[in-house]
Protein backbone atom coordinates (compact mmCIF):
# COMPACT_ATOMS: atom_id res chain seq x y z
CA UNK A 1 0.00 0.00 0.00
CA UNK A 2 1.28 3.60 -0.68
CA UNK A 3 1.52 6.01 1.21
CA UNK A 4 -1.53 7.99 2.30
CA UNK A 5 -3.80 4.94 0.36
CA UNK A 6 -7.58 6.26 1.20
CA UNK A 7 -9.76 3.37 1.79
CA UNK A 8 -13.46 3.18 2.57
CA UNK A 9 -14.88 1.56 5.57
CA UNK A 10 -17.56 -0.39 4.64
CA UNK A 11 -19.42 -2.79 7.73
CA UNK A 12 -21.36 -6.14 6.07
CA UNK A 13 -22.04 -9.62 6.94
CA UNK A 14 -19.09 -10.57 4.26
CA UNK A 15 -17.54 -11.51 0.79
CA UNK A 16 -19.11 -13.42 -1.65
CA UNK A 17 -16.28 -15.24 -3.39
CA UNK A 18 -18.36 -16.28 -6.29
CA UNK A 19 -19.93 -13.22 -7.00
CA UNK A 20 -16.83 -11.36 -5.56
CA UNK A 21 -18.48 -8.83 -4.18
CA UNK A 22 -19.51 -7.51 -0.28
CA UNK A 23 -23.09 -8.81 0.75
CA UNK A 24 -25.39 -7.81 3.86
CA UNK A 25 -23.44 -4.19 4.17
CA UNK A 26 -24.61 -2.58 7.62
CA UNK A 27 -24.95 0.57 9.32
CA UNK A 28 -22.12 1.46 11.42
CA UNK A 29 -24.37 1.67 14.47
CA UNK A 30 -25.30 -1.95 13.70
CA UNK A 31 -21.71 -3.57 13.44
CA UNK A 32 -21.07 -1.64 16.42
CA UNK A 33 -24.25 -3.21 18.47
CA UNK A 34 -22.85 -6.50 17.14
CA UNK A 35 -19.85 -5.69 18.36
CA UNK A 36 -20.29 -5.10 21.84
CA UNK A 37 -22.38 -8.03 21.84
CA UNK A 38 -19.98 -10.25 20.81
CA UNK A 39 -21.71 -11.02 17.51
CA UNK A 40 -20.19 -11.64 14.35
CA UNK A 41 -20.21 -9.31 11.48
CA UNK A 42 -17.20 -8.10 9.07
CA UNK A 43 -16.04 -4.56 8.13
CA UNK A 44 -14.00 -4.25 4.30
CA UNK A 45 -11.64 -1.68 3.46
CA UNK A 46 -12.16 -0.81 -0.29
CA UNK A 47 -10.66 1.29 -2.34
CA UNK A 48 -13.30 3.99 -4.05
CA UNK A 49 -12.49 3.93 -7.34
CA UNK A 50 -12.64 0.16 -8.02
CA UNK A 51 -14.98 -1.21 -4.96
CA UNK A 52 -12.88 -3.45 -4.55
CA UNK A 53 -11.57 -4.64 -0.73
CA UNK A 54 -7.94 -4.99 0.16
CA UNK A 55 -8.99 -5.50 3.41
CA UNK A 56 -11.54 -7.68 4.86
CA UNK A 57 -11.97 -8.23 8.72
CA UNK A 58 -14.16 -11.07 9.89
CA UNK A 59 -15.06 -10.43 13.68
CA UNK A 60 -16.31 -12.93 16.35
CA UNK A 61 -15.49 -11.62 19.68
CA UNK A 62 -18.07 -14.11 21.57
CA UNK A 63 -15.82 -17.22 20.21
CA UNK A 64 -12.81 -14.97 20.72
CA UNK A 65 -11.99 -14.87 17.17
CA UNK A 66 -11.03 -12.51 14.41
CA UNK A 67 -9.47 -13.06 10.55
CA UNK A 68 -8.11 -10.48 8.75
CA UNK A 69 -8.06 -11.05 4.46
CA UNK A 70 -6.16 -9.56 1.96
CA UNK A 71 -7.03 -9.37 -1.49
CA UNK A 72 -5.00 -8.72 -4.89
CA UNK A 73 -6.37 -6.11 -7.24
CA UNK A 74 -8.87 -8.57 -9.24
CA UNK A 75 -10.30 -9.68 -5.53
CA UNK A 76 -8.77 -12.84 -5.04
CA UNK A 77 -7.28 -13.57 -1.44
CA UNK A 78 -3.74 -13.92 -1.23
CA UNK A 79 -3.79 -14.19 2.45
CA UNK A 80 -5.92 -14.94 5.45
CA UNK A 81 -4.86 -14.01 9.27
CA UNK A 82 -6.66 -15.95 11.79
CA UNK A 83 -6.75 -14.33 15.36
CA UNK A 84 -7.73 -15.62 19.59
CA UNK A 85 -8.17 -13.51 21.72
CA UNK A 86 -6.38 -14.44 24.70
CA UNK A 87 -7.30 -14.84 28.84
CA UNK A 88 -5.18 -11.42 28.80
CA UNK A 89 -7.32 -9.94 26.66
CA UNK A 90 -4.58 -9.47 23.75
CA UNK A 91 -5.14 -10.72 20.45
CA UNK A 92 -2.55 -13.89 19.34
CA UNK A 93 -1.99 -14.60 15.47
CA UNK A 94 -2.40 -18.67 15.46
CA UNK A 95 -3.01 -18.99 11.46
CA UNK A 96 -1.69 -17.80 8.54
CA UNK A 97 -2.11 -18.93 4.72
CA UNK A 98 -0.75 -17.31 2.00
CA UNK A 99 -0.77 -17.58 -2.03
CA UNK A 100 0.94 -16.54 -4.82
CA UNK A 101 -0.79 -16.48 -8.02
CA UNK A 102 1.31 -16.95 -11.27
CA UNK A 103 -0.94 -15.77 -13.92
CA UNK A 104 -3.68 -12.87 -14.20
CA UNK A 105 -6.63 -15.08 -14.84
CA UNK A 106 -5.47 -17.88 -12.22
CA UNK A 107 -8.50 -18.92 -10.23
CA UNK A 108 -8.48 -18.21 -6.25
CA UNK A 109 -7.04 -20.67 -4.20
CA UNK A 110 -5.59 -22.42 -7.78
CA UNK A 111 -4.90 -25.67 -6.33
CA UNK A 112 -2.07 -26.66 -9.17
CA UNK A 113 -0.20 -23.76 -10.03
CA UNK A 114 -1.18 -21.43 -6.69
CA UNK A 115 1.94 -21.56 -4.77
CA UNK A 116 0.58 -21.40 -0.83
CA UNK A 117 2.66 -21.06 2.38
CA UNK A 118 0.59 -22.21 5.79
CA UNK A 119 1.53 -21.40 9.22
CA UNK A 120 -0.08 -21.70 12.84
CA UNK A 121 1.66 -21.02 16.30
CA UNK A 122 1.55 -21.98 19.54
CA UNK A 123 1.16 -20.06 22.78
CA UNK A 124 4.83 -19.80 23.24
CA UNK A 125 5.74 -19.07 19.62
CA UNK A 126 6.29 -22.52 18.43
CA UNK A 127 5.00 -23.03 15.15
CA UNK A 128 4.79 -24.93 11.91
CA UNK A 129 5.37 -24.10 8.14
CA UNK A 130 4.19 -25.69 5.62
CA UNK A 131 5.21 -24.47 1.85
CA UNK A 132 3.85 -26.11 -1.39
CA UNK A 133 6.11 -23.31 -4.00
CA UNK A 134 3.57 -24.17 -6.98
CA UNK A 135 0.59 -25.97 -6.39
CA UNK A 136 -1.19 -28.20 -3.35
CA UNK A 137 0.10 -31.33 -4.85
CA UNK A 138 3.78 -32.68 -4.67
CA UNK A 139 6.91 -30.84 -4.13
CA UNK A 140 5.89 -29.51 -0.41
CA UNK A 141 7.91 -29.27 2.43
CA UNK A 142 7.35 -28.20 6.29
CA UNK A 143 9.28 -27.81 9.14
CA UNK A 144 9.12 -26.11 12.62
CA UNK A 145 9.56 -22.32 13.12
CA UNK A 146 9.52 -20.21 15.76
CA UNK A 147 8.28 -16.27 15.88
CA UNK A 148 8.81 -14.09 19.16
CA UNK A 149 5.14 -13.35 20.89
CA UNK A 150 6.22 -9.72 20.54
CA UNK A 151 5.78 -10.78 16.54
CA UNK A 152 2.27 -12.60 17.26
CA UNK A 153 0.73 -10.77 20.38
CA UNK A 154 -0.81 -7.58 19.90
CA UNK A 155 -3.46 -4.97 21.49
CA UNK A 156 -7.42 -6.47 20.95
CA UNK A 157 -8.41 -3.02 18.66
CA UNK A 158 -11.36 -1.12 19.81
CA UNK A 159 -14.33 -0.70 17.40
CA UNK A 160 -13.34 1.69 14.18
CA UNK A 161 -9.38 0.86 14.89
CA UNK A 162 -8.80 -1.73 11.73
CA UNK A 163 -5.39 -0.47 10.89
CA UNK A 164 -3.38 -3.19 12.76
CA UNK A 165 -5.32 -6.07 10.63
CA UNK A 166 -4.02 -4.45 7.64
CA UNK A 167 0.16 -4.39 8.02
CA UNK A 168 0.49 -0.90 7.12
CA UNK A 169 0.50 2.57 8.66
CA UNK A 170 0.35 3.92 5.31
CA UNK A 171 -3.87 4.25 4.92
CA UNK A 172 -6.50 7.03 5.32
CA UNK A 173 -9.85 4.76 6.11
CA UNK A 174 -13.11 7.51 6.27
CA UNK A 175 -16.37 6.06 6.96
CA UNK A 176 -18.80 7.10 4.25
CA UNK A 177 -21.45 10.02 5.66
CA UNK A 178 -24.37 8.06 4.27
CA UNK A 179 -23.88 4.41 3.98
CA UNK A 180 -25.15 1.97 1.44
CA UNK A 181 -27.12 -0.71 3.84
CA UNK A 182 -29.11 -4.08 2.81
CA UNK A 183 -31.84 -6.07 3.91
CA UNK A 184 -30.79 -8.14 7.62
CA UNK A 185 -29.80 -11.52 6.51
CA UNK A 186 -31.28 -14.32 7.92
CA UNK A 187 -28.27 -16.37 10.34
CA UNK A 188 -28.17 -19.40 8.02
CA UNK A 189 -27.32 -17.17 5.18
CA UNK A 190 -24.41 -15.14 6.72
CA UNK A 191 -21.62 -15.95 4.67
CA UNK A 192 -18.93 -17.31 6.90
CA UNK A 193 -19.19 -18.73 10.49
CA UNK A 194 -15.69 -18.21 12.91
CA UNK A 195 -13.81 -21.52 13.57
CA UNK A 196 -15.01 -23.07 16.78
CA UNK A 197 -13.44 -26.31 18.76
CA UNK A 198 -15.57 -29.47 18.31
CA UNK A 199 -18.37 -29.20 20.69
CA UNK A 200 -20.20 -32.11 22.73
CA UNK A 201 -23.34 -32.85 21.17
CA UNK A 202 -26.38 -34.92 23.32
CA UNK A 203 -24.37 -35.74 26.43
CA UNK A 204 -27.48 -35.91 28.35
CA UNK A 205 -29.12 -37.77 25.97
CA UNK A 206 -26.55 -39.90 25.39
CA UNK A 207 -26.85 -41.27 29.29
CA UNK A 208 -30.61 -41.28 28.95
CA UNK A 209 -31.53 -44.91 28.76
CA UNK A 210 -33.58 -45.52 26.08
CA UNK A 211 -32.63 -42.34 23.89
CA UNK A 212 -32.74 -43.63 20.43
CA UNK A 213 -30.46 -41.75 17.95
CA UNK A 214 -30.61 -41.84 14.03
CA UNK A 215 -26.67 -42.51 12.95
CA UNK A 216 -25.29 -40.57 9.90
CA UNK A 217 -23.74 -42.75 7.07
CA UNK A 218 -26.53 -44.87 6.91
CA UNK A 219 -25.76 -47.06 10.06
CA UNK A 220 -29.62 -46.94 10.85
CA UNK A 221 -31.23 -46.37 14.74
CA UNK A 222 -29.50 -46.99 18.09
CA UNK A 223 -30.82 -47.14 21.31
CA UNK A 224 -29.43 -45.94 24.35
CA UNK A 225 -28.31 -48.52 27.64
CA UNK A 226 -26.75 -47.83 30.61
CA UNK A 227 -23.93 -49.96 32.22
CA UNK A 228 -22.67 -49.56 35.94
CA UNK A 229 -18.62 -49.73 35.31
CA UNK A 230 -18.59 -49.36 39.16
CA UNK A 231 -16.28 -46.74 41.25
CA UNK A 232 -13.12 -44.98 40.54
CA UNK A 233 -11.55 -45.17 43.76
CA UNK A 234 -9.30 -41.46 43.39
CA UNK A 235 -6.45 -40.75 45.93
CA UNK A 236 -5.11 -38.01 44.47
CA UNK A 237 -8.28 -36.56 42.79
CA UNK A 238 -6.11 -35.94 39.56
CA UNK A 239 -7.82 -37.98 36.91
CA UNK A 240 -6.04 -39.51 34.16
CA UNK A 241 -8.06 -41.02 30.70
CA UNK A 242 -6.17 -43.02 28.32
CA UNK A 243 -5.29 -45.90 26.56
CA UNK A 244 -4.69 -48.74 29.51
CA UNK A 245 -2.79 -50.39 27.17
CA UNK A 246 0.19 -47.87 27.21
CA UNK A 247 -0.53 -46.25 31.20
CA UNK A 248 2.66 -45.53 33.08
CA UNK A 249 4.15 -43.46 35.53
CA UNK A 250 4.50 -40.59 33.33
CA UNK A 251 1.05 -40.46 31.89
CA UNK A 252 -0.15 -36.75 32.44
CA UNK A 253 -3.75 -35.82 34.11
CA UNK A 254 -5.94 -33.23 33.65
CA UNK A 255 -5.43 -30.09 34.96
CA UNK A 256 -8.97 -29.37 36.27
CA UNK A 257 -9.17 -31.83 39.87
CA UNK A 258 -11.73 -32.89 42.16
CA UNK A 259 -11.38 -34.12 45.65
CA UNK A 260 -10.14 -37.81 46.32
CA UNK A 261 -12.78 -39.72 46.94
CA UNK A 262 -14.82 -42.64 45.28
CA UNK A 263 -16.93 -41.71 41.90
CA UNK A 264 -19.01 -43.88 40.12
CA UNK A 265 -18.51 -44.57 36.39
CA UNK A 266 -21.45 -45.25 33.59
CA UNK A 267 -21.05 -46.32 30.24
CA UNK A 268 -22.99 -45.25 27.49
CA UNK A 269 -23.80 -48.32 25.09
CA UNK A 270 -25.87 -48.26 22.24
CA UNK A 271 -27.48 -51.58 20.52
CA UNK A 272 -28.30 -51.87 17.09
CA UNK A 273 -32.49 -51.41 16.93
CA UNK A 274 -32.30 -53.40 13.48
CA UNK A 275 -29.15 -55.74 14.81
CA UNK A 276 -29.63 -56.22 18.15
CA UNK A 277 -26.92 -58.51 18.74
CA UNK A 278 -24.38 -54.73 18.10
CA UNK A 279 -24.04 -52.81 20.53
CA UNK A 280 -21.02 -50.56 20.60
CA UNK A 281 -19.26 -48.04 23.64
CA UNK A 282 -20.04 -44.32 23.21
CA UNK A 283 -19.31 -42.63 26.07
CA UNK A 284 -17.94 -43.45 30.01
CA UNK A 285 -18.42 -40.86 32.30
CA UNK A 286 -16.94 -40.36 35.99
CA UNK A 287 -19.45 -38.76 38.16
CA UNK A 288 -18.07 -36.38 40.20
CA UNK A 289 -21.25 -35.19 41.61
CA UNK A 290 -25.36 -36.07 40.97
CA UNK A 291 -25.97 -32.24 39.97
CA UNK A 292 -27.53 -30.89 36.40
CA UNK A 293 -24.59 -29.77 33.21
CA UNK A 294 -25.03 -26.24 32.67
CA UNK A 295 -21.90 -25.32 30.78
CA UNK A 296 -19.40 -27.88 29.05
CA UNK A 297 -15.92 -27.61 28.45
CA UNK A 298 -12.90 -29.79 26.88
CA UNK A 299 -10.36 -31.16 29.67
CA UNK A 300 -6.90 -30.20 29.01
CA UNK A 301 -3.53 -31.19 29.96
CA UNK A 302 -0.81 -28.97 31.03
CA UNK A 303 -0.06 -27.04 28.52
CA UNK A 304 -2.88 -26.93 26.50
CA UNK A 305 -4.89 -24.00 25.46
CA UNK A 306 -8.68 -24.88 23.76
CA UNK A 307 -8.37 -20.90 22.31
CA UNK A 308 -5.19 -22.67 19.96
CA UNK A 309 -7.91 -25.16 18.61
CA UNK A 310 -8.71 -24.85 14.81
CA UNK A 311 -12.23 -25.22 13.34
CA UNK A 312 -13.82 -28.67 14.59
CA UNK A 313 -10.20 -29.73 16.39
CA UNK A 314 -10.11 -31.16 19.61
CA UNK A 315 -7.39 -32.35 22.22
CA UNK A 316 -8.03 -36.32 22.61
CA UNK A 317 -5.85 -39.52 23.47
CA UNK A 318 -5.23 -41.95 21.24
CA UNK A 319 -6.01 -45.14 20.98
CA UNK A 320 -4.42 -48.36 19.43
CA UNK A 321 -5.66 -51.06 21.95
CA UNK A 322 -9.67 -50.32 21.28
CA UNK A 323 -9.87 -49.45 24.87
CA UNK A 324 -9.75 -46.31 26.88
CA UNK A 325 -9.86 -45.79 30.77
CA UNK A 326 -10.22 -43.88 33.81
CA UNK A 327 -7.56 -44.01 36.65
CA UNK A 328 -6.58 -41.20 39.22
CA UNK A 329 -2.77 -40.52 38.51
CA UNK A 330 -1.88 -42.12 41.80
CA UNK A 331 -2.69 -45.46 40.62
CA UNK A 332 -0.55 -45.23 37.36
CA UNK A 333 1.38 -48.58 36.92
CA UNK A 334 5.58 -48.55 37.39
CA UNK A 335 5.38 -50.02 33.99
CA UNK A 336 2.62 -52.14 31.99
CA UNK A 337 3.49 -56.02 32.46
CA UNK A 338 2.13 -58.90 30.95
CA UNK A 339 -0.22 -59.79 33.27
CA UNK A 340 -2.07 -56.55 33.36
CA UNK A 341 -1.95 -56.11 29.62
CA UNK A 342 -3.88 -59.76 29.35
CA UNK A 343 -6.46 -58.05 31.92
CA UNK A 344 -7.38 -55.02 29.41
CA UNK A 345 -7.79 -57.38 26.55
CA UNK A 346 -10.68 -58.84 28.55
CA UNK A 347 -12.45 -55.60 28.29
CA UNK A 348 -16.36 -56.54 27.06
CA UNK A 349 -17.58 -53.51 27.64
CA UNK A 350 -16.03 -52.50 30.42
CA UNK A 351 -13.61 -53.81 33.35
CA UNK A 352 -12.32 -52.96 37.00
CA UNK A 353 -8.73 -53.19 37.37
CA UNK A 354 -6.42 -52.60 40.41
CA UNK A 355 -2.85 -52.95 40.06
CA UNK A 356 -0.38 -54.74 42.47
CA UNK A 357 0.13 -52.31 45.00
CA UNK A 358 -2.25 -49.86 43.94
CA UNK A 359 -4.53 -47.64 46.41
CA UNK A 360 -7.00 -47.03 43.66
CA UNK A 361 -8.05 -48.73 40.31
CA UNK A 362 -8.35 -48.63 36.63
CA UNK A 363 -11.85 -48.58 35.02
CA UNK A 364 -11.65 -49.71 30.75
CA UNK A 365 -13.87 -49.51 28.55
CA UNK A 366 -14.34 -50.13 24.29
CA UNK A 367 -14.00 -47.45 22.65
CA UNK A 368 -16.85 -46.80 20.07
CA UNK A 369 -15.41 -48.03 16.60
CA UNK A 370 -12.42 -49.04 17.82
CA UNK A 371 -8.94 -47.21 17.71
CA UNK A 372 -8.95 -42.97 16.81
CA UNK A 373 -8.67 -40.23 19.32
CA UNK A 374 -11.39 -39.24 21.77
CA UNK A 375 -11.80 -36.26 23.94
CA UNK A 376 -13.23 -35.99 27.56
CA UNK A 377 -15.23 -33.01 28.12
CA UNK A 378 -15.90 -31.45 31.92
CA UNK A 379 -19.38 -30.66 32.55
CA UNK A 380 -20.02 -27.71 35.36
CA UNK A 381 -22.68 -26.85 37.42
CA UNK A 382 -24.64 -23.80 37.23
CA UNK A 383 -22.19 -22.44 40.21
CA UNK A 384 -18.91 -23.52 38.27
CA UNK A 385 -18.35 -26.70 39.80
CA UNK A 386 -17.04 -30.02 38.17
CA UNK A 387 -19.98 -32.53 38.22
CA UNK A 388 -18.24 -35.02 35.63
CA UNK A 389 -15.98 -36.21 33.00
CA UNK A 390 -17.43 -37.65 29.86
CA UNK A 391 -14.70 -39.77 27.71
CA UNK A 392 -16.87 -39.43 24.01
CA UNK A 393 -16.38 -41.54 21.53
CA UNK A 394 -17.74 -39.28 18.88
CA UNK A 395 -20.17 -42.04 17.53
CA UNK A 396 -22.85 -39.53 18.17
CA UNK A 397 -21.19 -36.45 17.29
CA UNK A 398 -23.41 -35.89 14.03
CA UNK A 399 -26.17 -38.02 15.06
CA UNK A 400 -30.22 -37.07 14.99
CA UNK A 401 -32.02 -37.35 18.26
CA UNK A 402 -35.02 -39.20 18.24
CA UNK A 403 -36.50 -39.67 21.34
CA UNK A 404 -35.04 -38.27 24.76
Amino acid sequence: MSEGTLLDVVYCEGWDPAARALIGRLSPGIARERDAAGEQYAVALVRPDSGVPLVLVEVAWKHHFARSAHFDERGRRRGLFEFRVLEDGSLFLVKVDQWTYHFDDQEEFDEQNAGRVELSFGPDGDGWVNKAPRGYGGGSSSGRVRKPLSELKMPKPAFGDWEPFTNSKKLTLRTPDTPVTDPPLPVEERPWRPSVPLRPFGIDEMFTAGTRFSLSESHGVVEVELRDAGKLRMTSGRLVAADPAFLDSDAAHFTVTVPPGEYRVAVSVIRFVDEPAHERVVAAKLVVADVPVATWEAALWPGQNALFLGDGEFYGYGVDSGTGCFTDVCSLPEEMDDDLLEKFEEVDPHIDVTPDGADGNIIAFTTGWGDGSYPTWIGRAADGTPVCFVTDMLILNRARILTA
